[in-house]
């Protein structure tokens, strides 16, 4: 039973007269909200916002437990929040608050109300909301009047902090997008007409809410257009690609494109509604004022956004809303114009030839950062463009001449012959020599070029303690690496004339590997370098011999795949799994997938969630065949007891259905359909595949029990297995658009 007025009203002071001492008596009014918020005495409510109001400069710790429930009588009871003035000492606090998470729950509060008809009278139309854009509005803000003249420029940070913290979570729920972008006098407006106003420190700070709001990453501090563009390419160094952590796995899985391409991307839906909102209230046309009127720095962030946010619009917005495009006419008319001020001109032509090599470089697309992952993506493409038809793919910075006297005179000017400086020699005359056409030790006897062989051989042998131990963060490592792996195509085509310099070769590299059978792991990736030298790109090696015929025989004879599976059986050599499983070529049929489904099914979890991701790394890739055997191994990794692993099989799953013979595959394995996956059931509601599945009784008895065809699609299976359109709205819908990023809570609140 409810408390009468009475109680509640003896028992709401007794909890504020001792809310000071004992916090937890703060569960006290929570539980009072709970049981009934409109019996919530007033008093104690002005109490509550009084101490939100002016606790902050009072020091009193008891702050955020006020504000907290304030927050939570607001949602109850907004009422009586909203008359005593409830709302602002929210809105107030979010501008106190720095915290991402806390800032974000108290203007959620508001939102919450903006959202539903009953509650959005209580908050104050162009008032209440739009207080959290005052940092950037008023020039001369000032949180709390008595802040000391010293401390005004440390507060300001502050409140900028804050503002863009609330701002953004604002543009990230309905609510707030309605609200702040509303035709007329709106938010928005007032927040993109501040890019006109010529004050570089609130166009430094509204330049990171607009890439925050478009998800995009913020440039460093520079002058220099070139390093800023580097500081924000995809393809950058990122912790997360190391040996240690998610490798190429991690690599491809945000390089490499969706193989979903068909599914529409609901967060692309909602960046396409953002950005139109923008580009309408003038955004574009601020930008090209701030690159032409700012200081360099801002400048090389405003051309930044411009080019992506043009690329963006290209992308995703319809061809109804090309209007975006005018503001380059606008950029190409100041530069070419002597009606402004010089500095204006040269910055307005500055910026078009910067946003030219910007357009380049989204053209090109991200290229991979690891030698890893582009030596699987080259093999892939390299194995479908043999397909048509044969052709030495060859891009030197030397104009080649096929002439005997040239290529001696490529082998004198590289040094190999003269010094044994390693490092010192001309590493490009290197490369070029290897991929000298019609060159090899077959067609050429001469004693300079086996000497050439055996210098670069003693260099890359891992005996020899040259290349194996450099570090991987070395100027020279990718470079050396790349001419590494032509060394062993240039033996490979040598045929039996280099069949003695790359066995010698791959034997030394198993003596090696088998070094670390009989240490301790630790010990030896301490000892070895594992992590850290250059030793780790000798599967890269490995991997180059496993994607031709004849390398195939020759890591037979070496044994080197014997020693691989015994490596498979060992514990903790995670790192050495990994590298086995990132190079080997999958494309033929033979003991690297047998490699492969040995560490997909007997190492450690770490190693088969990660065997298990870069079977990902190979769909995208498109590597040769993989729908005859890489759909079965993750129908395979479906029933691993370690859940992470059959999560990342099935959303790899999910993603290779996509494909209509990959879909068609996984159908086929009958005996794994007592499993209710979500990338089986998509598969039902293709055509193709429902004349497929018109012959598999089995599995329209499976659909019947599982009562799929009654909610599951926007058509349904009826029981002449034809497949009629569903009229009312189902969730298939969010489930068959379920491409999108990982949302985090509150970034698109419906």
């Amino acid at each position: 039973p409810l408390a009468s007025a009475k109680n509640f009203q003896e028992l709401s002071f007794q909890c504020i007269t001792t809310l000071k001492k004992h916090i937890n008596h703060r569960k006290q009014l929570s539980w009072m909200i709970t049981v009934n918020a409109a019996l919530f005495p007033s008093s104690i409510t002005n109490s509550l916002i009084a101490l939100g109001n002016d606790g902050l400069q009072e020091r009193d710790r008891m702050v955020r437990a006020c504000i907290a429930i304030i927050c939570e009588l607001a949602l109850q009871n907004p009422e009586v929040v909203a008359l005593r003035g409830g709302l602002s000492t929210i809105l107030k606090n979010v501008i106190d608050c720095q915290l991402s998470r806390i800032n974000e729950a108290l203007i959620t509060t508001i939102l919450h109300l903006l959202n539903h008809p009953k509650t959005r009278q209580y908050v104050r139309a162009d008032v209440e909301l739009e207080q959290i854009l005052a940092p950037y509005t008023d020039f001369h803000y000032r949180h709390n009047p008595d802040t000391a003249e010293g401390q005004v420029k440390e507060d300001r940070e502050a409140r900028f902090v804050a503002s863009k913290m609330a701002i953004v979570a604002a543009f990230r729920s309905w609510s707030g997008i309605i609200n702040l972008c509303k035709p007329g006098n709106s938010g928005i407006q007032s927040l993109l007409g501040l890019l006109c106003i010529p004050n570089m420190e609130v166009r430094k700070g509204l330049l990171e809410v607009l890439y925050d709001i478009f998800r995009l990453p913020i440039p460093v501090v520079t002058q220099d257009f070139t390093e800023a563009l580097l500081s924000v390419d995809p393809s950058r160094f990122q912790d997360s690609w190391r040996l240690s952590d998610g490798f190429v796995a991690a690599e491809a899985k945000l390089l490499l494109p969706h193989r979903a391409r068909s599914r529409p991307d609901l967060m692309d839906n909602y960046l396409a509604l953002v950005l139109s909102a923008f580009i309408r209230s003038g955004l574009l046309e601020g930008l090209v004022e701030v690159i032409t009127s700012s200081d360099d720095h801002v400048s090389v962030r405003a051309t930044i956004l411009l080019g992506e946010l043009l690329h963006m619009a290209n992308t995703i917005l319809p061809h109804s809303h090309s209007h975006h495009l005018h503001c380059l006419p606008t950029l190409m008319n100041m530069a070419a114009s002597f009606d402004i001020s010089q500095e204006k001109r040269m910055r307005a032509s500055a910026a078009v030839n910067c946003l030219k090599r910007f357009h380049e470089k989204k053209k090109r697309g991200p290229k991979p950062y690891s030698l890893y992952l582009d030596h699987i993506v080259k093999k892939s493409m390299a194995a479908h463009y043999k397909r048509d038809q044969y052709q030495r793919v060859q891009k030197d910075i030397f104009v080649l001449k096929d002439t005997e006297e040239a290529l001696m005179m490529h082998l004198r000017d590289s040094n190999i012959l003269v010094h044994k400086q390693n490092l010192d020699w001309n590493w490009d005359l290197i490369g070029t020599i290897l991929k000298w056409p019609n060159v090899n030790l077959r067609n050429n006897k001469d004693e300079q070029m086996h000497r050439f062989v055996r210098r670069l051989l003693y260099f890359f042998k891992p005996s020899s303690k040259l290349y194996a131990n450099l570090e991987l963060d070395h100027s020279k490592s990718k470079q050396l690496t790349v001419v590494g792996c032509q060394f062993v195509e240039f033996l490979l085509e040598s045929d039996e004339d280099g069949q003695v310099y790359l066995e010698d070769f791959v034997k030394d590299i198993v003596q090696w590997l088998s070094s670390y059978s009989g240490v301790k792991p630790d010990r030896s990736l301490q000892n070895n370098g594992l992590l850290n030298t250059l030793c780790q790109h000798y599967f890269l090696f490995l991997g180059t011999l496993s994607s031709h015929p004849h390398g195939v025989k020759m890591l037979e004879k070496c044994s080197v795949f014997q020693c691989l599976l015994n490596l498979c059986s060992l514990k903790n050599q995670d790192h050495l799994l990994k590298l086995t499983v990132s190079t080997l070529d999958y494309s033929r049929d033979g003991l690297a997938r047998v490699i492969l489904s040995k560490i997909l099914t007997a190492s450690t979890d770490s190693c088969r969630l990660y065997a298990t991701k870069h079977l990902r790394v190979l769909l995208r890739a498109n590597v040769e065949f993989f729908s005859n055997w890489g759909i079965e191994l993750l129908v395979t990794q479906l029933h691993d007891k370690n859940k992470s692993i059959s999560s990342e099989a099935l959303d790899i799953l999910d993603e290779a259905c996509e494909d209509k013979v990959k879909a068609t595959i996984y159908i086929d394995h009958r005996h794994n359909l007592r499993l209710i996956h979500i990338s089986y059931i998509k598969c039902l509601f293709h055509p193709y595949d429902a004349i497929h599945l018109q012959y598999e009784s089995g599995h329209i008895v499976l659909m019947q029990k599982w009562d799929i065809h009654h909610f599951c699609g926007t058509h349904y299976v009826n029981q002449d297995i034809i497949f009629e359109h569903r009229k009312h709205y189902c969730w298939y819908d969010l489930l068959y658009t379920s491409k999108i990023p990982a949302l985090r809570s509150g970034e698109v609140v419906c």
